[in-house]
């Protein structure tokens, strides 16, 4: 048939091409299957590496551990033996001993009345002579050690004067120091008071708390009070006026400030803090709880060494530091 060649040709063709094609694919599927059963056999082999090391380890673990139990049970069972053959020295020496004193005893009751009165006087005197040897060694023996030297701290005797001039307030507490904001509280406080005393038109009592400021906050009381005024025909009232009652600065957390042990150390907060004071113009007053007063030996010599005036203020547990108008002013040490 005409045409019938090519179109042998192009079928020809194309199962030609389809077999390429299934080469080709066939050698990628056999390429894609060696790359991954070549990471397959890295990865096992990478854990196996791993577990072999794991038991290498637990290996000289344990063989080093089995090594540590022989070694205490040889030191046990030596131990055991030394106790052993201490217990027949002192079993033996118990027998020596009660067969000297038999012996003694026997001696002493053939003599008669006056030798044995001069054999117990003898040997009370070789006792005595034994125990002062005993005595003599020990002595000898405290001699060549170094004797221990007892210091002793001296501070300056207290001449309490009061306070006058600039004061910093440290609040020593749960062993840890912190500067109290005092100025800048009461500050505050009197700007507050005159923006709010308004509140004392309708109220005989007002109770406010500011901050925080530096960690402490500042709870003031302000109180109404009667102006009396006498004349000839007896008391009479002239008037009514607010004034400060009290105030308490609260530590916003606890413990507040730094570790004592941390604040006595150059560059520290309480450190720098005084070296930004004159030593010639500042109080350094401490208040401080129960519980603090070792550490304060130490902060009181701290602060002295800088040159400071100190004042005290022991405070009972729980109670805050605190001013009033009926209260008391510092004294310096």
């Amino acid at each position: 048939m005409a045409g019938h060649d090519s179109f042998l040709d192009v079928v020809t063709n194309i199962v030609g091409i389809l077999i390429l094609l299934v080469m080709v694919v066939g050698l990628r599927a056999s390429q894609a299957v060696e790359n991954a059963t070549e990471r397959e056999i890295a990865a096992v082999s990478t854990a196996q590496q791993a577990i072999e090391e794991d038991l290498r380890e637990t290996l000289q673990t344990t063989v080093h551990a089995e090594k540590e139990m022989r070694d205490l049970i040889h030191r046990a069972i030596d131990t055991r033996q030394e106790a052993m053959l201490r217990e027949q020295e002192r079993m033996l020496l118990t027998t020596m001993v009660a067969e000297a004193e038999q012996e003694i005893t026997e001696r002493r009751n053939n003599l008669s009345g006056q030798d044995q009165r001069d054999f117990d006087v003898r040997r009370k005197l070789n006792e005595a002579q034994s125990k002062l040897e005993e005595l003599t060694r020990e002595q000898i023996g405290l001699s060549g050690q170094d004797e221990a030297v007892e210091e002793i701290e001296c501070e300056p005797t207290p001449l309490a004067r009061v306070v006058t001039g600039e004061q910093t307030h440290i609040l020593l507490a749960d062993d840890h120091l912190a500067v109290v904001p005092f100025d800048d509280l009461l500050d505050q406080m009197a700007s507050d008071a005159k923006n709010n005393i308004w509140r004392m038109k309708d109220e005989d009592v007002m109770e406010r708390t500011i901050g925080p400021v530096g960690g402490f906050r500042l709870r003031y009381t302000f109180v109404k009070s009667e102006l009396l005024a006498r004349s000839g025909a007896g008391t009479v009232v002239a008037g009514r006026f607010s004034q400060f009652a009290q105030c308490q600065f609260l530590p916003v957390r606890s413990p507040t400030g730094e570790p004592a042990s941390e604040a006595l150390q150059p560059g520290s907060e309480f450190q720098q803090h005084l070296q930004r004071l004159s030593p010639q113009r500042t109080t350094v007053t401490i208040w401080a709880y129960p519980g603090n007063y070792d550490r304060l030996r130490e902060v009181k010599r701290e602060v002295r060494s800088l040159g400071f005036q100190i004042a005290v203020r022991p405070l009972p547990a729980g109670m805050p530091i605190g001013a009033s108008r009926g209260g008391t002013d510092s004294l310096t040490e």
